[in-house]
């Protein structure tokens, strides 16, 4: 936390004066980390971060010849004309289960310009915009969904000649689509830009940009056993009505990049990767290397999880099943669970344990599980199937034997504290073999990180 705060007090006392068309600062920007941090790497999908958990972010990437140059040739040359390396220090919150809200602050940390001639460039380093966002997800499981966003961003480079001057904020509508396939998941945003552009900054020979429709594809490959995704995305903004602009650069701009998100560890996430144009469009980069880091927490940490009901299964002719105990809460809508035995089925999720520990439990779990042999003992139970789950961070074998573990803690404190025949508890692991929720984020892995309980009633 403390470099975080370092990092955007540096950027924050350090306005940039001049600028223009930086694909890594002002509001053209084509690399921009989402501020959730979920699934892709600036490609929105239609989830949202849950209720109390916070992502903080921090990117950086180098991109060669983004800065306009107005020569009246055509083409352009393979030279490094300029460089820039810039930062993005990026926040994120989960307001609700379907709500999250998000600001990045960019800023241009270092820039080379290698040629003469007429030209933009920075005049100095600092904080090139303000940018907010907030998703709302419409409707969506497991498997995708759909989500509507909507952002702003708010130009603090003085004389940027796309914007213009007096321009006022510019507002973003986007919708974001995604589903899965096995570990293949893919994701699209298409929306609209609205720009309020000023007059034409005098001494610029390029009009401010108008409106601009956007849109971006993204596809992912989840390598379980390396808790690493491969990522490609593709992204574009086209104006909606012809703009003087950039002699050799059109006004529409497209990129593309190809990169890695590797999990460190539960909460902390690394990304790495490339990219170039798809397109000699402006502010795009001729290619770029970027790097990042997304740092995840709270949720799961926040109180005691209680017992969570799950779907009943259909009720076979003989005795009613008891009514759901009262220490058990009727949560929002989360993961169906895998279909197995049980007239009653339970979830305690991984909460109550602390991250790749089998005994230690969080406050709040002994009072849980007192509660559930209670309630064993006062119906007539043939047999309780306890499960162990877990995400899928580590190897296979060792999530199998925690999931192992787990359970049989759990068992073992249940017969102790409420003197439950042993023949009736039976503890089982799935390990990380089955999922409920995205392995690829840490929400997901929160989810999966579970016991089930599995109560069979005698007829």
């Amino acid at each position: 936390m403390k470099a975080f705060r370092l990092i955007l007090g540096f950027c924050l006392s350090a306005p940039a004066s001049l600028g223009f068309a930086n694909i890594t600062g002002s509001d053209l920007q084509n690399f921009n980390a989402t501020t959730n941090g979920l699934d892709f790497v600036t490609v929105q999908s239609s989830e949202t971060l849950g209720k109390g958990i916070f992502n903080l972010g921090l990117f950086s990437n180098y991109a060669v010849n983004t800065l306009p140059r107005y020569e009246a040739e055509d083409g352009r040359d393979t030279d490094i004309n300029d460089s820039i390396v810039a930062a993005d220090v990026n926040f994120g919150m989960g307001l609700t289960s379907f709500w999250d809200i998000g600001i990045s602050i960019p800023s241009v940390i270092y820039q080379d310009v290698n040629f003469d001639g007429d030209r933009g460039q920075f005049d100095k380093n600092g904080v090139t915009e303000i940018r907010a966002n907030s998703k709302w997800r419409l409707w969506g499981d497991r498997e995708g969904g759909i989500a509507f966003i909507f952002g702003t961003n708010v130009n603090v480079t003085e004389n940027n000649p796309y914007v213009g001057a007096g321009g006022k904020p510019t507002l973003n509508f986007e919708f974001a689509f995604d589903t899965t396939f096995n570990k293949i998941a893919v994701g699209a945003n298409v929306g609209y830009r609205k720009r309020s552009p000023g007059e034409r900054v005098e001494g610029f020979p390029i009009e401010p940009l108008e409106d601009q429709y956007i849109g971006s594809l993204a596809a992912s490959y989840l390598f379980t056993s390396l808790d690493t995704k491969l990522i490609f995305e593709f992204y574009a903004g086209m104006p909606t009505k012809k703009t003087e602009t950039v002699k050799n650069r059109t006004a529409s701009a497209a990129e593309m990049l190809l990169g890695i998100k590797h999990d460190l560890t539960d909460a902390l996430a690394f990304h790495a990767g490339a990219g170039t144009e798809a397109g000699n469009g402006t502010a795009s980069a001729d290619w770029r290397v970027y790097t990042g880091i997304n740092y995840v927490f709270g949720g799961e940490n926040e109180k005691p999880a209680p017992l969570i009901a799950a779907a009943p299964k259909p009720k076979k002719p003989g005795p009613p099943t008891p009514m759901i105990p009262k220490f058990v809460e009727t949560p929002e809508p989360g993961p169906a669970e895998p279909a197995g035995e049980g007239d009653e089925v339970f979830v305690l999720r991984g909460i109550n344990f602390v991250f790749d520990s089998a005994s230690r439990v969080l406050p709040g779990t002994r009072e849980i599980l007192t509660n559930l042999g209670q309630h064993l003992k006062k119906n007539t139970v043939e047999k309780v199937i306890i499960e162990g789950h877990t995400d899928s961070v580590g190897q296979e074998k060792y999530n199998h034997d925690l999931g192992l573990q787990r359970a049989k803690v759990i068992r073992e404190y249940i017969l102790r504290s409420e003197k439950i025949e042993p023949h009736v508890i039976e503890a089982r692991s799935y390990g990380e073999t089955r999922p409920v929720a995205d392995n690829g984020n840490y929400q997901g892995r929160q989810l999966n990180r579970r016991v089930v309980f599995r109560i069979i009633y005698k007829k």
